[in-house]
């Protein structure tokens, strides 16, 4: 683990995740798991030892990866997390359907960590919110912030004191931002400008990628996603250019990420896939979309 501020600490031993430890006075407040659970399991124990104990585990968001880690939890550390995201784990315990192909999935992330017969399930957040909150441990302050970002119940976590912003996938350094279940591109565009303008934030944790010191370091992610919405409204026109998905997501790994090599043109892709949707549904709607203001400047 690396301290990256009095109390913050970031283990990045688990790539290609990022996952933060905060120290306060009652235990360490974990931000994010690994999704595979043995993994995850280990990490809660080295925070254990490190912090004193685990106070709370701090979900980032509600997509899958996160829950999956969260089964490691088990029942004895409370979890906080978005509004949002409790409500997708709670339908697990409403619909035997959807429990089940949520088993399903899991069984194919992790063959080997299936229990016969058994239905493992993440356990619910114990403090779900919807908007922000913040609490003052001896002298640290600790704010938790709902967002539009990278999936379904994003959120940032900001340690006041020392001007640390946790930020899980909705930032991602030397990486390529994960545009293929974004809720809406638009509003996580404007995450990131709000975020590059607030002056409470001296350091940035993103999910994956190094720790930025300043918030001009996201200049970079916020081009290539205004890129990649404008090449999604290009790409979704019914007499379009002639430009291919596949080629454009070539075209745009070796503009941003060629040291990525194909995997990043795959993941570009399938962002790709999803934006070109997003415009789709939009224009489906009696008012078209219409590009946000930093997009035209």
């Amino acid at each position: 683990m690396r301290e990256v501020a009095e109390g913050v600490f970031v283990e990045s031993f688990y790539a290609p995740y990022n996952l933060t430890l905060i120290r306060t006075s009652l235990g360490a407040i974990v931000v994010d798991l690994p999704p595979d659970p043995f993994q995850a399991e280990r990490w809660l124990r080295e925070a254990e030892e490190a912090g004193g104990g685990v106070r709370y585990v701090v979900l980032t968001d509600g997509g899958l990866a996160r829950q999956f880690g969260a089964i490691s939890i088990g029942y004895g550390v409370p979890i906080i997390a978005a509004e949002e995201t409790l409500r997708i784990i709670q339908t697990y315990y409403g619909d035997e359907r959807v429990a089940r192909e949520f088993a399903e999935a899991f069984n194919a992330h992790c063959p080997y960590a299936q229990t016969e017969g058994e239905l493992v399930l993440p356990p619910r957040p114990a403090l779900a919110f919807n908007h922000s909150f913040a609490f003052h441990d001896d002298g640290r302050e600790i704010s938790f912030e709902v967002i539009n970002g990278v999936r379904r119940g994003s959120l940032w976590v900001l340690v006041r004191d020392v001007g640390v912003l946790i930020a899980g996938e909705t930032v991602v350094a030397d990486g390529v931002p994960d545009m293929s279940e974004t809720p809406d591109s638009a509003a996580w565009l404007s995450t990131m400008t709000v975020l590059a303008h607030r002056a409470a934030v001296r350091g940035i944790v993103p999910g994956r990628g190094p720790f930025l010191r300043s918030r001009a370091a996201l200049e970079p992610q916020r081009e290539f996603m205004r890129v990649m919405r404008r090449t999604a409204r290009t790409l979704a026109r019914p007499r379009g250019d002639g430009l291919g998905l596949a080629q454009a997501a070539r075209e745009l790994g070796q503009a941003f990420f060629n040291a990525g090599g194909a995997a990043a043109v795959d993941q570009i892709k399938a962002g790709l896939v999803h934006l070109v949707e997003e415009v789709q549904r939009s224009r489906a709607q009696p008012q078209e979309e219409s590009p946000s203001l930093e997009e035209r400047a």
